[in-house]
């Protein structure tokens, strides 16, 4: 991902890492913003009213692009966000799968083969819970992700996650562990990129579910 340093005056500097504001999300979406603006850009597809009760000012970027593609399809069901974001590709979402030795499309094929998807509105309130239960401020496609998983069991994303073995609880571990090395990562501004830190620890949670499963865990 593209880098772009941001200056900001030593007292608003300051205010905003005691405060906790995550910078990059912020930016993230207020570029995405002005970009709309300096193009004559328009809302989601879907329209506002669509997203509103789902925190969308919380929003990062690539989630915004992954809602606003499902939200294409008509009707905008959960099948067609869990499509939405293996198309979007290079997502957290995608690699908290394949840590848990999941193939995207597989997911997408075995949950249209379970029937239609569930309402999309559903799905996006979920994943603002969901972050909110992390103590997460921002919601990105990881979060997408728990919102699928945490759906009804009429749902065909969240049948074809569990009968793929990424059920909620596991998801939630992954996400938590991913993210928290994204985190760390860039704290030590480490020069390598993040992929080999999330990597090493997701890992580190895949090996320790196994030997829970397995009863071997100490």
């Amino acid at each position: 991902m593209p880098k772009i340093n941001v200056y900001l005056p030593d007292d608003l500097a300051a205010a905003v890492k005691e405060a906790g504001v995550p910078v990059s999300s912020v930016c993230q979406q207020a570029l995405a913003e002005a970009v709309l603006a300096a193009t004559g850009g328009t809302a989601p597809s879907g329209g506002l009213e669509m997203i509103e009760t789902a925190s969308w000012n919380r929003f990062t970027a690539r989630a915004r692009s992954a809602v606003d593609r499902a939200l294409r399809n008509k009707p905008a069901t959960t099948v067609e966000l869990l499509s939405a974001l293996v198309e979007e590709g290079e997502n957290l979402a995608l690699t908290v799968l394949a840590a848990l030795d999941v193939e995207p499309p597989d997911v997408v094929a075995e949950a249209r083969g379970h029937g239609n998807g569930t309402d999309l509105r559903g799905a996006l309130d979920r994943a603002v819970s969901e972050a909110v239960r992390l103590q997460h401020n921002f919601v990105g496609c990881e979060h997408l992700l728990l919102g699928l998983a945490a759906g009804p069991d009429d749902d065909g994303v969240a049948v074809a996650l569990r009968a793929m073995s990424a059920d909620l609880a596991r998801l939630r571990t992954a996400v938590s562990a991913a993210v928290a090395g994204v985190v760390f990562s860039r704290t030590q501004q480490a020069t390598a990129g993040l992929s080999a830190p999330v990597r090493a620890i997701l890992e580190d949670i895949r090996s320790r579910l196994t030997r829970l499963e397995r009863g071997t865990a100490t």
